[in-house]
């Protein structure tokens, strides 16, 4: 299929400016927080910033040395309860790791306020790779972005579904969504159209896992058999490799490609050496890349599409982490731990969507309620997740553009 592309081109408390490591730390195993600045671009928010255009045209990309914060995968951070002092890390994620008063000892804290006796130091880890990497370039802002249109749910009928189909149609007859991104491509387990013309890339059922396991709480297919094609059928096409980002986006996830662009702009991606960097969008959960707005680096896809079948086979998917604790992994773990396995550092966008899966994302009176929705006009962000109607989507991205702009 040919590519398309744009017609128009637990609770502690962390964040810190700038401070000398605290009196008895050998500056070689902390890393003052000036240093740490200069990668909070790449830990979230919208920092302004002039991007390269991607490898498949444009001006070239700037290639002067960034810092950029690139974790390791959780397993080989500390628990978020106990001392970080010799990974440096966390394992939940939107923690950071600071040294304490007392010497060789370190917390994971989600904030840090500077002060006479805190310097809000990161150690550096004791083994092991650092996570703060110096050698960090500006790959460019240009995206390939996909979505997955699942026709056949499993659902019952029982439980609210997002009119996925109708969405798209929603979105691409406005142009918006994924489809002001430089490429894009929609994929579905069933053949059908978008447009007269338009086609859905369906994929085929060829390991015969699209319809063996259900989420517990709506009836539906797990949908990483689906998700594991979908990334074959991508890697096979090889249109992604001309963009510097890729970039899945949920079918009921409001998207502005134009809001994420400065934030790409301002991201490094590791040097030479590391195989690439994914970004984390939901804090304080030990998993943090949901699955309404995921972002890799080209190089993170590049590792992670030749590996799928790999991963199929180690990862126990079906059962899930923690012996099953939370059912089978759905694409984003999936795909999370896949990437962890193959060494892809964990970065941070944690500002560029705004998503009621995500608990810390809902207002501090609906952090229970899973019905809560994003008015669209809480901030200017990428993504608002979920609209599950067509005539709340459109609203959500009228509401959010007349509020904040394009």
């Amino acid at each position: 299929m040919a590519p398309h592309r744009r017609s128009e081109d637990m609770e502690l408390s962390s964040d810190s400016d700038a401070a000398a490591p605290a009196a008895g730390w050998s500056t070689s195993r902390v890393l003052g927080c000036a240093a740490l600045a200069c990668a909070a671009c790449a830990a979230g928010g919208f920092a302004a910033g002039g991007g390269a255009s991607s490898p498949g045209g444009g001006p070239a990309a700037r290639r002067e040395l960034l810092q950029v914060l690139a974790k390791p995968a959780r397993e080989k951070c500390s628990d978020v309860s106990g001392d970080c002092f010799d990974t440096a890390c966390c394992d939940v994620a939107g923690f950071t790791c600071f040294v304490t008063t007392t010497p060789g000892s370190a917390q994971c804290m989600k904030n840090c306020t500077p002060s006479e006796t805190t310097a809000c130091a990161v150690p550096v880890p004791k083994v092991g790779e650092p996570m703060y990497l110096d050698n960090a370039v500006a790959p460019g802002t240009s995206m390939y972005c996909f979505s997955v249109y699942m026709a056949d749910t499993g659902s019952d009928g029982k439980t609210e579904r997002p009119d996925e189909l109708n969405l798209l149609k929603a979105a691409y007859d406005r142009k918006i969504g994924i489809f002001a991104c430089e490429q894009w491509g929609i994929f579905s387990d069933k053949p059908g159209d978008l447009a007269p013309g338009v086609p859905f890339v369906a994929v085929d059922d060829a390991d015969g896992d699209f319809h063996i396991l259900k989420r517990k709480e709506t009836g539906t297919w797990i949908n990483t058999g689906l998700h594991t094609q979908v990334w074959k059928a991508i890697r096979a096409a090889g249109d992604y490799q001309r963009a510097s980002w890729v970039v899945k986006v949920d079918c009921d996830a409001v998207f502005l490609p134009s809001r994420l662009r400065p934030f790409l702009a301002s991201q490094g991606e590791p040097g030479s050496g590391v195989p690439g960097i994914y970004l984390e969008n939901c804090k304080y959960c030990k998993w943090g890349w949901f699955g309404n707005l995921e972002i890799m680096s080209l190089t993170a896809a590049q590792t992670l599409f030749p590996n799928i079948e790999w991963c199929k086979q180690v990862l126990d998917w079906k059962t899930g982490v923690e012996g099953g604790k939370y059912g089978p992994m759905g694409e984003d773990l999936f795909a999370q731990s896949c990437l962890d396995a193959m060494g892809v550092r964990r970065g941070g966008a944690f500002d560029t969507t705004l998503d009621a899966a995500c608990e810390a994302d809902r207002p501090e009176d609906q952090k229970k309620n899973k019905k809560w929705r994003p008015d669209c006009t809480e901030r200017k962000t990428a993504a608002y997740h979920p609209m599950m109607k067509v005539g709340d989507y459109v609203k959500c991205f009228e509401k959010t553009v007349e509020a904040f702009g394009y």
